[in-house]
């Protein structure tokens, strides 16, 4: 199965919420309150990487909306997004999978222009209009899912 991925909303935006959307035949949303990205950054600020907050928390949210339909998917195509971060991001989700007991295929992760008419698009600015998802990204989610075990 091949998914779209897009957002609406930035990360690095944190006075406003972020939602994450794909889809095909299939879709599912996630958000993360501004609340939530403002604790998030104030940690990753606290420890000297201010800018890599947003990559892993982007990498995190797609794990989280993509992580139980894995098994049926074989192609994930992500907005582009960060332009020159595409390596990390993958990385990032590749590690996180990994950390979370979870198997992709690296070669299954592409990033490429989607564009407005995408149906991932259409999913993520509802939710993001709305402030309505499938599932909420909290800040002790992210923690819990990103590092520990």
């Amino acid at each position: 199965m091949k998914i779209e991925i897009d957002q609406s909303g930035k990360i690095e935006n944190t006075n406003k919420l972020t939602a994450i959307a794909f889809s095909n035949n299939h879709q599912k949303s996630l958000i993360i309150t501004a609340k939530d990205k403002k604790s998030v950054q104030s940690i990753f600020r606290r420890i000297g990487q201010p800018k890599i907050f947003v990559y892993k928390l982007f990498a995190t949210a797609v794990f989280v909306l993509i992580k139980d339909d894995l098994k049926k998917l074989d192609q994930i195509i992500i907005d582009k997004e960060y332009l020159g971060y595409e390596k990390i991001i993958k990385k990032f989700i590749l590690e996180i999978a990994e950390h979370n007991n979870k198997k992709i295929d690296g070669s299954n992760i592409h990033f490429h222009s989607i564009g407005k008419k995408s149906q991932a698009h259409k999913i993520a600015l509802r939710a993001f209009q709305t402030k309505r998802s499938d599932i909420k990204l909290t800040s002790k989610d992210f923690f819990e899912i990103s590092f520990t075990k």
